[in-house]
């Protein structure tokens, strides 16, 4: 019989409207092992008084007199917790009932596991997303983004006592702090959905999106240099603006960057920083997307028709006829 405990961290701020229903998911749960750390972060709606017209003992909340961000809110309750695994849950999902004794169950079944999470269902559509599922696909998706959902996620505690999250970050936490934890233990995603992932207009803005989208490139390329490559040769302005795609680039540029994918993937195949099957599949889906967005895609970037048929002699000779081809016909149609 499975006896561990679980303590769940829930930031909130100003989610009166909705933390009801991630409360209740979570004291609804078929493993009942479980404490409840619900951390205000200076809220200035309801949300107070709908956490306190719950009446149960493993509920317990903290409350922040000023507003800290959701990484600091992590860490005080993490600082608190009493369970040998934090399992992470948003003020606005709902957690399905079996989602604790489903990732228990791994923990137990895999000693070297230290994070696990899921799929998760977006409420009120039949859409699931699902995200990598052993650990060496989770560890090349590193590379471009957060491979885990973080409303589904549980961590072993010990791995608390070595990294935290970063409380100047206000975007990209979560997947900086994945970024670092995950050379110190197996992850996993179980390939069913465990939360039900609630979309609203009070999610990031377009230009939150963006700093969102600038903090990614950094971690990426954080993870980029634990290969041995040379930065003067391949400049970290060059890498991050083209992965951004957000401002013209050069065609020297443009071959430049393609010289480096194909740089770092030999080098990798020598250092085995990532695993090489699953590193060659996110750098080929790089250039995928790469070149998609310059010869498929509307651009406002100024990457006119001129300087795409001069840049298809950076390409690969059969990348370039498909590229080619595809485009008489899209013309003819």
């Amino acid at each position: 019989m499975l006896k561990a405990f679980i303590s769940v961290i829930m930031p909130v701020y100003n989610r009166a409207e909705f933390i009801g229903e991630a409360i209740q998911s979570i004291l609804s749960q078929t493993y009942t092992k479980f404490e409840l750390i619900i951390v205000d972060d200076a809220s200035t709606d309801e949300t107070l008084k709908v956490v306190s017209d719950y009446n149960d003992e493993r509920i317990i909340l903290l409350k922040n007199k000023i507003n800290k961000g959701v990484s600091a809110c992590r860490n005080k309750g993490i600082e608190l917790a009493k369970g040998d695994f934090i399992a992470f849950m948003d003020s606005d999902d709902i957690s399905l009932r079996e989602r604790f004794e489903k990732q228990i169950k791994m923990f137990f079944k895999y000693d070297d596991l230290i994070t696990c999470g899921g799929a998760i269902k977006l409420l009120h559509s039949d859409r699931i997303i699902y995200f990598p599922e052993t650990h060496n696909s989770i560890l090349a998706k590193l590379l471009i983004s957060s491979p885990f959902a973080n409303p589904t996620v549980m961590i072993k505690r010990s791995i608390f006592k070595l990294e935290k999250f970063e409380t100047n970050l206000r975007f990209g936490e979560d997947y900086d702090f994945f970024s670092r934890i995950c050379w110190l233990g197996k992850m996993y995603n179980i390939p069913e959905p465990l939360l039900l992932y609630r979309v609203h207009e009070n999610q990031l803005s377009g230009g939150h999106k963006q700093k969102q989208r600038e903090m990614d490139a950094e971690i990426s390329l954080s993870l980029f240099k634990k290969l041995d490559y040379s930065v003067s040769k391949f400049p970290d302005q060059l890498i991050k603006k083209i992965l951004l795609f957000d401002q013209y680039f050069s065609l020297k540029e443009f071959s430049l960057f393609l010289k480096f994918l194909k740089y770092i993937k030999k080098e990798n195949r020598v250092e085995r920083i990532f695993p090489p099957n699953e590193f060659d599949k996110v750098i080929e889906e790089i250039r995928k997307n790469l070149l998609f967005g310059i010869y498929f895609k509307k651009n406002s970037i100024g990457l006119t028709k001129a300087w795409r048929i001069k840049s298809i002699i950076a390409l690969r000779k059969k990348e370039a006829l498909r590229v080619i081809a595809k485009k008489i016909k899209i013309a003819k149609s």
